[in-house]
């Protein structure tokens, strides 16, 4: 499932270029539309809903610079610097946009179209979108490792709203200082096209009497933010983050922004365009973009929690391993001697107990044994761990030899088909389970003969340990053993089941099955 997700977030990486093709003719239909259809229209006078695109604008370049700056001081990805640097500039813009309407002073601004249109708004305007563009382009750069060099980051921050804001500023002082300074400036659009947008701004068509020199601007901008879609692409398709193929689709949206802004450049307050829409339309694939890396990166963390946790569970079982060693160690080299050195004596003092006392002579003898046995058996268990490059088979192999040695019991053991190894944990718990049984069968099944057999069927492993003894009843005795009661809990633990079959007078049957994955 989550390789899935992965792969609807990241635009499925192999089918990229077709959604940036599908873009990209939808975008053209729709310009073509526009100019064709006499129904429609690339702007409508609209004050509240101006304010309301232009806020929505405001809101998704902050939020973006802000995301774009944290994933910069986070990772230290040059580009995500640059992406806030152009995403402040954007939104800086919006935010002055906002305030003007807003205050009602656009007439000041040249910004009315109940007063005296101006074409120094638009060449701001124009200008900042344009140099934004390049910043963006400068960050698809920086993905591609073409740009190395990090600059500071307040400077690359403020720098672009800074000297954009004061040359505004020096424009606007000039401008009331010069009344005829807008005759001065090459227009953007001539008198024509400003007289369309004032007599009925939501007619058909593109906008007439477009200046040569605005084209030129436009074909500048359109051909920056194409390219910044191209170097964002090849980004994504180098395994670069979620983020940089939707960047590399909002680019191309950006695009025919500008595109359409040539064809109807309306910045005035109120006036609502096609390319303001696009415009939104770009932030909008862009805080996608962010919400489908957020997720992205959220699956990464849990990988990354799960192969710490793994690590902590190995790290466990390596201190666990370590522990049962010296264990065994201190149990062969401690408790072991002892009750051997303590059967020695006993057998040089057999001969000298009384007839009378020799059945508790020979109790002790047999107590020794079994207890020489079980402190063997530990030991054998608590280094059943440390037998990493012994194949299962071979473990179960040996708890059988070693049980028909120490016993006198006849044992047989068959294999078919058994893996090399289990899970470490489970192949220790399957060898305790299997040396319980045969320890049961020795202690109370009273039996000659016994069988182990292991086998894989239905993705399982099944274990079976059938012997000849005096048998039981079940339901009598309710297996409440301990050494029952831990089998059928190491069987729980393995996520198998323990089954016991047996009858008095015909022997007994436990079978064990686990799981293999």
């Amino acid at each position: 499932m989550d390789l899935l997700r992965e792969r609807r977030d990241r635009l499925a990486i192999r089918r990229l270029d077709l959604v940036l093709v599908a873009t990209a003719a939808g975008l053209i239909l729709i310009t073509f539309a526009f100019l064709s259809d006499p129904s429609l229209s690339f702007a409508l006078l609209d004050r509240s809903t101006d304010v309301a695109i232009n806020s929505l604008t405001l809101l998704a370049a902050a939020s973006l610079a802000a995301l774009a700056l944290a994933r910069y001081r986070e990772s230290g990805r040059l580009a995500g610097l640059f992406q806030s640097s152009a995403f402040f500039l954007l939104g800086w813009l919006a935010l002055v946009n906002v305030a003007i309407i807003v205050l009602k002073v656009e007439s000041r601004f040249g910004l009315s179209l109940g007063g005296q249109p101006e074409q120094l708004p638009i060449y701001i305007t124009t200008v900042g979108r344009l140099v934004s563009g390049a910043i963006l382009v400068v960050g698809g750069a920086a993905a591609l490792n073409v740009v190395h060099r990090a600059p500071r980051v307040r400077r690359t921050l403020l720098l672009p709203v800074v000297v954009l804001t004061l040359i505004t500023a020096a424009l606007y002082l000039l401008r009331e200082q010069v009344p005829n300074l807008d005759s001065l400036i090459p227009p953007f659009v001539g008198p024509d096209g400003i007289q369309h947008m004032i007599d009925e701004p939501s007619f058909s068509g593109r906008l007439p009497d477009v200046t040569g020199f605005a084209t030129l601007l436009q074909a500048t901008s359109v051909t920056i933010y194409l390219g910044g879609a191209w170097l964002y692409r090849r980004s994504y398709l180098r395994d670069g983050p979620v983020a940089d193929g939707y960047l590399a689709l909002a680019m191309l949206i950006g695009a025919f922004a500008e595109i359409h802004f040539l064809l109807y450049p309306g910045i005035y307050a109120g006036l609502v365009t096609t390319g303001d829409a696009l415009r939104l339309a770009f932030f909008v694939v862009l805080l996608l973009g962010i919400n489908a890396e957020s997720r992205s990166d959220l699956r990464a963390l849990r990988v990354a929690y799960a192969a710490l946790d793994r690590l902590r569970l190995s790290e466990a079982e390596r201190a666990t391993l370590e522990e049962r060693t010296r264990v065994a160690r201190e149990l062969h080299d401690g408790l072991a001697q002892d009750l051997w050195f303590a059967k020695l004596k006993h057998e040089r003092l057999v001969p000298f107990v009384p007839d009378e006392q020799k059945p508790l002579a020979a109790e002790v003898t047999e107590a020794l044994d079994s207890a020489i046995a079980e402190a063997k058996q530990a030991v054998a268990t608590m280094r059943a761990e440390d037998d990493r490059d012994v194949s299962l088979e071979d473990l179960l192999a040996r708890a059988v030899d070693d049980f028909a040695g120490r016993s006198g019991v006849r044992a047989d053991f068959s294999a078919a088909d058994l893996p090399r190894s289990l899970a470490p944990r489970t192949q220790v718990e399957v060898l305790r389970v299997l040396q319980e049984a045969l320890t049961n069968v020795r202690k109370h099944a009273d039996a000659t003969v016994v069988r182990v057999n292991a086998e894989v069927g239905d993705g399982q492993l099944q274990l079976s340990v059938v012997d000849n003894g005096r048998g039981f009843r079940p339901g009598e005795t309710s297996g409440d053993g301990v050494g029952m009661q831990g089998m059928k809990e190491r069987a729980r633990l393995m996520g198998g089941e323990l089954r016991v079959v047996s009858e008095p007078s015909a022997g007994t049957a436990l079978h064990l099955t686990v799981p293999l994955t």
